[in-house]
């Protein structure tokens, strides 16, 4: 049997590649280059990276020292069955040392490689958290209600709904969309916001929730590159009516359970349920509150309606009875005086 050789080495081979044998093929080949230094961008403040040009979301550290070695690494453009393992330890601060085990064929040869490289952190405070530290904001959502002081609870619950829209709107990558400064103010919350789209969007939100309406106030603070720049004030008005309010609204007296984008509740006289779109009340009015309710005594049940005694002049007051009404006569049960006249008051009001 004739002996095969390289002809470039000379050295036997029952295998060639290219007409050479393993040796000479890849000699002159590398399976990867990467820098025996590399350097990464992180935010010490938000942990954001900067990448390709600009501040990306945050990441796991870890994770960005392989992404930033994985990107860095060039690979001989005839390579097939990869396998790469990237191993990073942490030596200090801001570096690590990254180990690179590589394994594939060009053009069927098979071969593998291992080297490490270092991977250098410089800590910078990225953009957006350099713009929060400078009081940098771009409008003022103003949530307050109409014609009372907004509760604790909405405020709180106006809160949530704005740090979440934030939230998920840094997670699409938008880097305005932070809330620079919250005030709690005696009339109600101020949110300085990073953008005006965010400002846009929290308010979208909370009308949502709540119901209300919004106004905006725009003020010129500058130029930049030959266009005017503007800040946004958003005042956010919430309804005037809460849970527990008792309305007139046209003709019926409703008891409140919900005021959002939708007032619900209870309508006094029938007992019957009441919802309708807050924008199509037209004639509203605010009569009292549930808590303003005294006790009466039920003196007749007659079906349609009943009597009771009025505890100012223990006169004998013949109304509709309501749906909800369960009492029988010689209780007692919760009545309001309003303009519109005497009414009973749900006991879970």
């Amino acid at each position: 049997m004739t002996a095969l050789f390289c002809p470039k080495c000379g050295k036997n081979t029952d295998v060639f590649y290219e007409n050479v044998c393993k040796h000479c093929f890849i000699k002159d080949r590398k399976l990867l280059e990467c820098p025996a230094v590399l350097f990464s961008k992180i935010c010490p403040v938000c942990g954001s990276v900067y990448k390709r040009g600009k501040w990306s979301a945050r990441e796991d550290e870890n994770e960005t020292i392989i992404e930033c070695v994985k990107e860095s690494s060039k690979f001989d453009n005839q390579i097939s069955n990869l396998d790469l393992t990237l191993s990073a330890k942490q030596l200090d601060y801001s570096r690590y040392r990254v180990h690179i085990d590589a394994k594939a064929k060009i053009k069927g040869a098979p071969v593998e490689i291992e080297q490490d490289t270092e991977v250098r952190i410089s800590w910078e405070t990225c953009d957006t958290c350099s713009r929060i530290a400078g009081g940098y904001f771009e409008g003022i959502v103003q949530v307050r209600a109409e014609k009372r002081i907004p509760t604790k609870e909405e405020l709180e619950n106006c809160r949530n709904i704005a740090e979440s829209v934030a939230a998920r709107s840094q997670e699409k990558g938008d880097r305005l969309a932070f809330i620079a400064k919250t005030e709690e103010l005696g009339e109600g919350t101020d949110f300085y916001v990073g953008s005006i789209k965010l400002g846009k969007q929290i308010c979208r939100a909370i009308i949502e929730v709540f119901g209300g309406k919004i106004t905006e106030s725009p003020k010129l603070v500058g130029q930049k590159n030959g266009e005017d720049l503007y800040r946004i004030t958003y005042a956010l008005r919430l309804p005037e009516f809460v849970r527990g309010d008792i309305i007139s609204v046209d003709d019926k007296v409703i008891v409140v359970q919900n005021s959002g984008k939708h007032v619900s509740g209870i309508d006094l006289e029938t007992g019957k349920r009441f919802i309708e779109n807050f924008n199509d009340l037209m004639q509203v009015k605010k009569l009292c509150r549930s808590q303003d309710a005294v006790s009466a005594v039920l003196v007749a049940d007659e079906g349609n309606t009943i009597q009771v005694m009025d505890p100012d002049t223990y006169e004998s007051i013949t109304i509709k009875r309501p749906e909800f009404l369960s009492a029988e006569p010689g209780n007692e049960i919760k009545i309001v005086k309003t303009t519109k006249g005497i009414f009973v008051v749900p006991d879970n009001m």
